[in-house]
């Protein structure tokens, strides 16, 4: 259903009102509604200011999400998924994407510098443990010393490798 304002955008507010016993009926996108001040304006999208920079490639426009039915298109055109699963639908495209506009493909969530350093260490702590195992189960022994080795300085120094 088309917004009753500007008859472009889909509707997604809808806005009911009761006077005398009379029902009048609004369907309204997010902009429209913003602005009559029924909604808070939208923010503006980030994907929809980066999608112009990323090249029309025909193959990619049959994509389309699985579990809410959004294509690839229309994520363009909109600039926002349907679902959480339309991330997988569509992870090739908007991989580049989010490396583009966040400078990473995973989101850590935000985070002091202290708690950031500990996740830090603790996230090398356990590649290292890792590490020993494997060298250990291939009877790399001098390899094992060397990772065990980097374990007890990054747990004497607090975390950073010297």
């Amino acid at each position: 259903m088309l917004c009753d304002i500007c008859h472009k955008e889909e509707a997604t507010v809808f806005y009911s009102i009761i006077i005398n016993n009379q029902k009048t009926e609004l369907h309204l996108c997010e902009e429209c509604a913003a602005k009559k001040g029924l909604i808070k304006p939208p923010l503006p999208s980030m994907f929809k200011e980066f999608l112009p920079l990323m090249p029309h490639e025909p193959e990619f426009e049959k994509l389309k999400c699985l579990k809410c039915g959004l294509t690839y298109k229309e994520f363009r055109r909109l600039g926002k998924f349907g679902c959480p699963e339309c991330y997988k639908a569509f992870e090739k495209k908007i991989l580049p994407l989010l490396r583009k506009i966040h400078g990473n493909t995973q989101h850590i969530g935000k985070t002091t510098l202290i708690q950031a350093k500990k996740y830090e260490k603790e996230s090398k702590l356990f590649e290292l443990k890792q590490k020993l195992k494997k060298a250990v189960e291939d009877e790399s022994y001098e390899e094992a010393a060397h990772i065990r080795d980097e374990i007890k300085k990054l747990n004497k120094h607090g975390g950073t490798l010297i």
